[in-house]
């Protein structure tokens, strides 16, 4: 427990606490802490029409406060109009003689103050009976005291005889009295307020009850308003309904005759439309059979036209290819393929490759006239030329790649050093250039059928070249589905690079050889066997590994080209043709640049050809435009198949020609192609014969 300051009241002291809680706090502490353990604190509360219920809660806060610091105390409620008329009242009826009141609000609290302040303490302090002593405090401090007059109150008990509270002659009974009559008072006053309030919370409730029924009666009104037109409404519409009725009886009525009539007219109609159905579908099978027998008709026709064997360079004899190959010797054959062997021959002073189809295969016939057909139709740098063929044989001349197949030299068989990179993604864009001059083909796409490394043929200076059309088709529209496609009930094709849809339907598009693309360029980015490739390369990309698969004898790969490969690989490899990319729109403008940053190395062939020892080679012939027999800049694949320098064949054109210059044919159109390929041939043939120069020189 604090120590207490002196004790100022020893006895019985009021006080009259201020109407803010904060400043009774401060009071009251003033008070207890000059109040001695008998003392006990009388808290006065005068009540007015205005501050009742929140002085109630201030009064039991301070009876709290008492509690805590253990001070006896108790608190009295009076009811008067003003509070200081009433404090000079009780002042004078109970006899006080020590008050303790705020000398102003604490907020108007200031150092210098030495005397009450408030209306209230300044009235009290003036009209108080003098034998009162007063303290007046503000914000815990005592500002200022009045000390009670005690002459004049000598004078005042002889004058009445009411006794003050301090005096042990008192009359007990001339106290209590008045203090009963003022609890009565309060009593009363209490209940009045609170009769008061439940009267008025009675009222409202009332009120807001008859409010309510106000509206329900209003909302009642307009629904029974609303009813009451809706019965209007549904009485005239009843009204309409009944005339509309028997209106419809006689409609109705009338109706029937007629539906009987039409009944047995739709009978017979019926009839008519079930033979006329019938007679459709006869004719329906009737066309679709002669579109058929046409396309047989068609394609047989081209197959065994004569222009096809025309249109050749040569037509051999069978003496002459046996000579050329010494009767077909082993040691001439270098290679044998699903249809028959391959050899190595000398034909006409020029080195030739000499396929002999096998006679007893079912398919031997079909090949040979299928390659005859393609061959003579279409010229590619990047495709095989085929010189000739012998129908007596059905043997077929082509031009001699001395680097064999590209699955060769992907196998490093007899020990040839492993493509570079670089002359791997020359390869892919040189197919693919192939690929696109045989897609869009005119008057007939061309489908290779069979695309594969081993069907990719290199050149001494591993300039590719596609192979073995036997099983590839010239695309007639379908005047069915209005779409290019072939239809075969046996599809024939190598397993891992046929596209499954084309296995599965027979049917053979463009997007099959883009399946069988997507294939080849996985195989020459990883070197690996094709079963399953497309799944080790998908995991490889997904796992963000794809350095763990590429095929590192090739030397080291640029990651993001190799990337771009392998994502390409992937979307022509697609297992549904919907999803494969476009050849010309899509691959073509990724792959095509590519060739910059894939700098063509100094091939072997170069190597061998420029060596100090050797002498010098003359110019591929295949280098010189056949119009002026000059090396090309810039070199073009004309309508007919060959490829010449632009600006040659420009004049050729404006000069008033519309012929082929080399086969003297009429050209189909006046369009030329650029031949990228056979151009990076060239310049990599005038950079080594700069080297050749320089090495003369030096």
């Amino acid at each position: 427990m604090m120590l207490r300051q002196k004790s100022l009241f020893r006895d019985k002291v009021f006080l009259a606490i201020p109407e803010e809680p904060r400043d009774a706090k401060s009071v009251l502490s003033w008070v207890i802490d000059h109040t001695s353990d008998s003392a006990e604190i009388i808290i006065i509360h005068i009540v007015t029409a205005t501050n009742f219920e929140n002085q109630q809660q201030n009064l039991d806060s301070c009876l709290n406060q008492c509690s805590r610091k253990k001070v006896r105390a108790e608190k009295r409620v009076f009811l008067f109009t003003k509070i200081d008329e009433g404090l000079i009242h009780l002042i004078k009826i109970y006899g006080i003689t020590q008050l303790v009141m705020g000398a102003a609000a604490d907020r108007h609290y200031r150092r210098k103050m030495k005397a009450p302040e408030s209306h209230t303490a300044i009235s009290v302090m003036q009209q108080a009976q003098s034998y009162c002593n007063i303290w007046f405090i503000c914000k815990g401090k005592q500002i200022f005291f009045r000390e009670a007059n005690y002459c004049l109150l000598t004078k005042s008990k002889s004058a009445r005889p009411t006794c003050g509270v301090g005096n042990p002659k008192m009359d007990l009974q001339s106290f209590l009295q008045p203090n009963l009559e003022a609890k009565r008072l309060e009593c009363m006053y209490i209940k009045e307020i609170k009769l008061r309030k439940e009267t008025e919370e009675e009222l409202s409730q009332q009120k807001e009850e008859i409010e309510s029924l106000k509206q329900a009666t209003l909302v009642l009104q307009n629904e029974l308003d609303w009813y009451r037109y809706q019965w209007n409404e549904n009485a005239s519409a009843l009204l309409e309904a009944n005339q509309q009725k028997h209106l419809l009886e006689h409609q109705i009525s009338e109706s029937d005759s007629i539906a009987s009539y039409l009944g047995e007219s739709m009978r017979a109609s019926d009839s008519l439309v079930q033979s006329l159905k019938l007679e459709y579908s006869k004719v329906k099978r009737e066309r679709d059979d002669a579109v058929k027998e046409a396309r047989d008709m068609r394609m047989e026709k081209e197959l065994t036209a004569p222009c096809a064997y025309g249109s050749m360079n040569s037509e051999f004899s069978l003496m002459e290819l046996e000579q050329a190959t010494q009767v077909f010797s082993s040691s001439l054959n270098i290679g044998r393929g699903g249809f028959g062997s391959v050899y190595k021959g000398f034909l006409r002073s020029t080195t030739v490759a000499i396929k002999i189809l096998d006679t007893e295969s079912l398919h031997a016939q079909s090949q040979f006239q299928q390659e005859v057909v393609i061959l003579s139709r279409v010229r590619h740098p990047n495709l095989v030329t085929l010189i000739g063929a012998c129908p007596e044989a059905s043997a077929l001349v082509y031009e001699f790649l001395p680097n064999g197949s590209l699955e060769d030299r992907l196998n490093c068989v007899d020990n040839t050093p492993p493509l570079t990179w670089q002359v791997r993604i020359r390869i892919i864009r040189e197919v693919c250039s192939a690929l696109i001059f045989l897609h869009k083909h005119k008057p007939h796409p061309v489908v290779h059928g069979d695309l594969k490394p081993g069907n990719i043929l290199l050149d001494a200076n591993l300039l590719s070249k596609v192979s073995d059309f036997g099983i590839s088709r010239l695309l007639l529209e379908s005047s069915v589905t209005g779409s290019d496609a072939h239809f075969t009930s046996q599809p024939m094709g190598t397993p891992a690079y046929m596209d499954p849809e084309f296995f599965g339907t027979g049917e053979l598009t463009p997007q099959s050889d883009t399946y069988s693309f997507g294939v080849t360029i996985l195989r020459l980015l990883t070197g690996m066997a094709p079963l399953r490739l497309i799944r080790v390369v998908q995991r490889a990309l997904n796992d963000d590994d794809l350095h763990s698969v590429l095929d590192h004898s090739a030397g080291e790969w640029p990651l993001v080209l190799a990337e771009q490969l392998a994502r390409i690989g992937l979307q022509c490899s697609e297992l549904s043709r919907q999803k494969r990319p476009d050849l010309q729109r899509d691959v073509w403008r990724v792959i095509e640049p590519m060739i910059k940053e894939a700098p063509a190395p100094l091939s072997q062939s170069f190597r061998s050809m420029f060596s100090e020892s050797s002498r010098a080679v003359a110019t591929p012939s295949c280098f010189l435009c056949p119009i002026t027999q000059v090396v090309m800049r810039d070199p073009q694949v004309a309508a007919d198949g060959f490829t010449y320098e632009a600006d040659a064949f420009r004049r050729w054109l404006d000069s008033g020609h519309d012929t082929s210059p080399v086969t003297n044919e009429t050209l189909s159109n006046r369009d030329t192609i650029p031949n990228h390929a056979l151009r990076s041939a060239i310049q990599e043939y005038l950079r080594q014969n700069k080297l050749q120069e320089l090495f003369a020189h030096g």
